[in-house]
């Protein structure tokens, strides 16, 4: 993060929590924050970043004054879709909270998350949840850490732990005065003087007042009249609030800001530096190297051979977070032979143009929408035109209905598969389209009924159908390798000694 030499005063430190899904990382900061928010998520689960403020009251041990302390959180999901999102989450925060549940240790999520935390260099606690429950086990738990080299303080090691319910709140203060002591012996400084600079945590397309992307501010202080260049995108800095959508006229460091207003979609991720006014910063951004300018809609061209089909796409999310999910997600629907192929995106509801979009191409491609409106004349004219539209708020749910439409649209393949190998070793008699042969099974087995290819000296003559087989003088349905059996087949041509069949598995997937 970006620290500044002169002024610098103590800063806030913001803190990711992370973990795998459904390890109370959202009920944790439900308890914190005294509010709600679970219990309103799709499906339980946290779909978008976000970024709260909380105040902690500490004493001062030598003076028994009070005084009050901020911490800014930074809530991630934990569903595998969210990867990139929650690495942003890493990079960007001064501290990690790593929530391990008591009754299901360390999982895919959990370990994924510990190498971003690693990788970023970012101090983190162990947090041990959902103690409360009749199977928790804190010693299994610290046992399963161990084993992923997460050493524990008081266990051998120097990572900063606390059991805590979430749910009940126990612990939770403990932890939060583990925060404030990790951050206090990192020693974190920011200078209140300087223009703000920091990071693009989320954006999405407001229909009502625009674009407006969540901030974090690492340094200096934000302050209205003031713009934030974000890449190419461009804030008048005139509707600013706070998380709990309090309207602010000044913030600074470590604080969490929405800010309303932007010339583009920022990108998430992306480093905001702070100007004097809206002509600073469009000076700033003309004297970049020139690049295309966003719409916040991107199209691609399917990659794909004419012998593969794919699946037309156009997707509208309503933050830059959720998109980037529903892509990778998208993105690893199907095999070689058929594919999801997202022709355009962006953020924001579904509107006529992405209709007229969806009907351009010669097969019309499925609109899906997450978290978003379908505006009315949108939705008559996909109506008037046989366009598909359909809107989810959960991801798992949009991916399994982009699966089932691929399996169900794409065209049907016959697939051979060879079965078995064997030798004719000798030719018994031949009546019309009938020929009995004695054969030795080389691999692999036969089924009465099967298909077989007929080679002699290698080459392919042609095909025929095993209506009747026998095995030591009885009819059997089925030969292994190393048997040797008399075998009807219904062939137009003659099979000799020494040709070789291959019994071929016909099936349409």
């Amino acid at each position: 993060m970006p620290k500044s030499t002169h002024n610098s005063i103590e800063r806030p430190p913001v803190v990711v929590v992370m973990g795998h899904v459904d390890h109370g990382k959202s009920t944790l900061l439900d308890f914190i924050r005294h509010t709600s928010v679970v219990a309103g998520e799709a499906g339980g689960i946290t779909q978008h970043v976000a970024a709260y403020e909380v105040v902690r009251e500490v004493v001062n041990p030598s003076t028994s004054l009070r005084a009050s302390k901020r911490i800014t959180f930074i809530d991630t999901p934990g569903h595998a879709a969210f990867s990139a999102i929650r690495a942003r989450g890493a990079n960007v925060a001064d501290i990690a909270i790593l929530v391990v549940a008591a009754d299901d240790g360390v999982k895919a999520q959990t370990l994924e998350a510990l190498a971003q935390i690693r990788e970023a260099k970012t101090p983190f606690i162990v947090a041990i949840n959902k103690i409360d429950k009749p199977n928790a086990n804190i010693e299994r738990t610290q046992a399963s850490l161990l084993e992923h080299e997460v050493y524990l303080e008081k266990l051998g090691g120097d990572v900063p732990w606390v059991a805590i319910s979430a749910k009940a709140g126990t612990g939770v203060d403990e932890l939060l005065d583990l925060i404030l002591l990790v951050a206090e012996l990192a020693e974190f400084k920011a200078d209140p003087s300087i223009p703000a600079t920091g990071y693009v945590i989320e954006a999405h397309r407001d229909q009502k007042r625009g674009i407006a992307a969540t901030l974090i501010i690492t340094d200096g202080t934000l302050e209205s009249g003031m713009a934030i260049l974000a890449g190419r995108a461009i804030a008048p800095v005139r509707i600013m609030e706070d998380h709990a959508g309090k309207t602010l006229k000044s913030a600074t460091f470590s604080t969490p800001v929405t800010l309303v207003g932007f010339d583009e979609l920022p990108a998430v991720g992306e480093t905001f530096h702070t100007y004097k006014n809206k002509r600073e910063a469009e000076q700033v951004r003309e004297s970049l190297a020139a690049a295309p300018r966003s719409t916040g809609a991107t199209a691609s061209v399917a990659p794909f051979g004419s012998d593969v089909f794919y699946l037309p796409v156009i997707i509208r999310a309503d933050a830059s977070g959720s998109l980037e999910a529903i892509e990778h997600e998208a993105s690893k629907i199907g095999d070689e032979h058929a594919h999801v192929s997202i022709v355009q995106s962006g953020i924001g509801n579904i509107s006529e143009n992405d209709v007229k979009a969806a009907m351009a191409g010669t097969t019309h491609a499925v609109l899906i929408g997450f978290n978003v409106s379908v505006d009315p004349i949108a939705e008559a004219l996909a109506l008037q035109h046989g366009v598909t539209i359909v809107t989810f708020n959960i991801i798992y749910k949009l991916t399994e209905h982009l699966e089932e439409r691929l399996a169900t649209l794409k065209p049907r393949r016959t697939v051979e598969e060879l079965a078995g190998r064997a030798r004719v070793i000798k030719q018994f008699s031949t009546q019309k389209e009938i020929h009995v042969v004695g054969c030795g099974v080389t691999e692999g087995y036969f089924l009465k009924g099967g298909i077989v290819r007929v080679f002699r000296r290698k080459l392919l003559i042609g095909s025929g159908k095993i209506t009747n087989m026998q095995s030591n003088k009885r009819n059997v349905d089925r030969v292994e390798a190393t048997s040797e059996f008399g075998a009807q087949v219904e062939s137009k041509f003659e099979i000799a000694e020494g040709d070789m069949l291959e019994y071929v598995v016909v099936t349409t997937v």
